[in-house]
């Protein structure tokens, strides 16, 4: 079988008059907001950095037919990351315009299609030639991706104006992927199977895992090994992950009344080696390195012990293992006295670590003292941050707190869901969602925190670090600013919330709208209703004019231009929301919003505001006034 695979840029697909369809037996856009967020923050970071080079993944195509001009391929894998970069390109245009769509005589081509999918085709002609289709044409994913691309774009010309346009140029000539062209003939049944079969090429924590075990003594290589793979699974708690690997009684390790002073053996490094030491095979032959790389067999579970019984929910991690590593080396390197890491850089993992560690020629001891550090840093993550938790058929940000129950002869450990709504998991939703989910620095300097006192005072220290974190006139990079605050915790500035009186519009920045949410339930919560105090952060990434922007002269309930774009006109909604709002009058968005909300709040800001039967200038006046007040007083100021 002639396989061809060559490292191609956007801009030599261009040049080589490519052109792709999407076949009717792959599923159509399913990306959600994260993994867009994730490729466009990657980017910047890379464009930011002057790589000469961002490699994003692969495409897997087949030649369907040959064109007058061109060639024409099969999507076959890949094609979900390559219709990000094509919807990208619709909204950045620019340097990216060619790969848009080739302009022909009687007609444009577009650089991609959808077999079969007239509809998805339909929505895309007419939104790349006039910016105005209608939504039904769409599917929910395509439109939401779209409004956050927009949402991008904007907020980089916000940066520095000109960026966006760069950014363009850079994707068009700088990012690359691997183009892989199979022939006609191929059975892409085998073919997919060959792939499945492969299985996941070596991770980079992978990699970093061996660099660093090979410095540790062969007959302390495993336990420390076992420590850094129950750290590395993310998406199960860290105790069932040693638990199954090691097979240690985590009975033996956790008690209920220890875990409330944050003075449990488990989350203690040397109690667990201890453990660990005692049930290893006198007669234990040292792995070599090839051996700690293939152990890919660790997470089947070894149900040996029938008087230890575990339970948990389904769960997924807000951050992913190499972000983990490097929050834990900024704590180590400010325990060392040393440089910290420029940024936090998924994608740089074994760079950084080259440069910031393993560089100064670390002793057996620092490599054990940092795995030891990265076991409590993930057992205090698992135990004080929230988790993405599956409940039926959603998931909502908990802290699931680790429990012990003892009857007769039977040990039963279980991670128990909170009654209630709780302040520290529903500021944590806030920053999560405000916050670039590709670094969340404020986690470096909570995690020290955690690590120095215990647990205690977790809450109250959150609280004091978000104001100063990000209610400061400093200017600095949240990587400089969260490092100040790793070496001095309680570290304070001025703090002023002056923002909230420009008329900013949709250029208000989304972080206000979640904090004023967050200090809203705190302050009301408790004297209103079950929808309050039941009130959930969700992904929100459009700014709604409560009186819209396109005034219709049967709405009476209107601001002047004075008030129009200012903080108490605003709210923050789904693109949903704001698609259905639109231009609508005040009362029928309000009657609209009374229906949704009957039963869960969707926002606690609206809900002041449709509390008016009526709206204008001096009500969002009275509004605003109120809610920067409210936020004065959670501040201090």
């Amino acid at each position: 079988m002639n396989i061809n695979s060559s490292l191609i840029t956007l801009k030599d697909i261009v040049e080589k008059d490519y052109f792709f369809n999407v076949p009717i037996y792959q599923r159509l856009y399913v990306w959600e907001e994260d993994q867009i967020k994730t490729l466009l923050e990657d980017i910047e970071t890379a464009y930011d950095n002057n790589k000469e080079l961002f490699y994003i993944g692969g495409v897997l195509v087949v030649e369907n037919k040959s064109l007058e001009q061109g060639k024409f391929f099969d999507l076959i894998d890949g094609q979900q990351r390559f219709t990000t970069l094509w919807m990208i390109a619709i909204i950045f245009t620019g340097k990216l315009s060619p790969f848009i769509k080739r302009v022909e005589k009687d007609k444009n081509r577009h650089r991609i299609t959808f077999d079969i999918r007239e509809d998805v085709y339909k929505f895309f002609k007419d939104y790349i030639n006039s910016n105005n289709s209608k939504p039904q044409y769409a599917t929910p994913r395509i439109l939401n991706a779209l409004s956050l691309i927009e949402k991008y774009k904007s907020q980089f010309e916000m940066e520095q104006k000109g960026k966006s346009s760069e950014i363009a140029t850079y994707i068009y000539e700088k990012v690359k992927l691997i183009f892989t062209d199979v022939p006609k003939q191929t059975d892409l049944n085998k073919m997919f199977e060959i792939i499945n079969n492969r299985g996941v090429q070596l991770q980079h924590h992978e990699i970093l895992k061996a660099q660093l075990l090979e410095k540790i003594a062969s007959d302390e290589r495993l336990k420390y090994s076992y420590l850094w793979d129950a750290c590395s699974y993310m998406d199960n708690y860290v105790e069932k992950n040693i638990r199954d690997i090691a097979e240690i009684k985590i009975q033996d390790l956790f008690d209920n009344e220890s875990s409330k002073n944050g003075i449990e053996k488990l989350g203690n490094p040397l109690n667990l080696l201890e453990s660990i030491n005692k049930i290893q095979n006198e007669d234990f032959s040292p792995m070599n390195l090839l051996e700690i790389l293939n152990s890919s067999d660790i997470f089947e579970s070894k149900d040996n012990n029938k008087t230890e019984d575990y339970e948990a929910d389904e769960i997924r991690s807000i951050i992913t293992f190499p972000m983990l590593l490097q929050h834990t080396l900024r704590i180590f390197l400010v325990q060392k006295q040393e440089k910290d890491i420029p940024k936090i850089l998924e994608n740089e993992l074994l760079n950084i670590f080259s440069d910031h560690f393993l560089k100064l020629t670390r002793t057996q001891d620092e490599i054990k003292e940092f795995i030891e550090l990265l076991w409590q840093v993930r057992y205090l993550f698992d135990k004080h941050i929230i988790k993405w938790v599956r409940l039926e058929d959603s998931e909502t940000h908990l802290i699931c707190k680790l429990e012990k129950y003892e009857s007769g002869n039977n040990y039963y450990l279980r991670r128990i869901k909170p009654n209630s709504n709780k302040g520290e998991a529903l500021l944590q939703s806030m920053l999560y969602h405000s916050q670039q989910i590709t670094t969340h620095y404020w986690l470096s300097p909570y995690l020290k925190h955690l690590i120095d006192n215990n647990g205690q005072g977790s809450y109250d220290y959150l609280k004091q670090l978000d104001n100063y974190l990000f209610c400061s006139n400093e200017k600095e990079t949240l990587a400089v600013r969260t490092r100040s605050f790793l070496e001095y915790p309680n570290r304070k500035t001025a703090l002023n919330t002056k923002i909230l009186e420009d008329p900013l519009g949709t250029a208000f920045p989304h972080y206000w709208f979640y904090k004023l949410e967050f200090v809203l339930w705190e302050k009301y919560a408790k004297g209103k209703n079950e929808k309050w105090k039941n009130f959930k952060m969700t992904a929100k990434n459009s700014v709604e004019h409560i009186s819209p922007q396109t005034q219709k002269d049967v709405d009476k309930n209107i601001v002047s231009d004075i008030m129009l774009n200012r903080f108490g006109n605003l709210a923050l909604v789904s693109r949903s929301i704001n698609s259905e709002y639109s231009n609508l009058p005040f009362n029928e968005k309000r009657q609209r919003f009374i229906n949704n909300n009957q039963y869960k709040l969707d926002s606690l800001k609206m809900d002041f505001i449709y509390s008016n039967e009526e709206w204008d200038d001096l009500l969002a006046k009275e509004h605003q006034d109120e809610m920067i007040k409210a936020l004065n007083e959670y501040l201090g100021i």
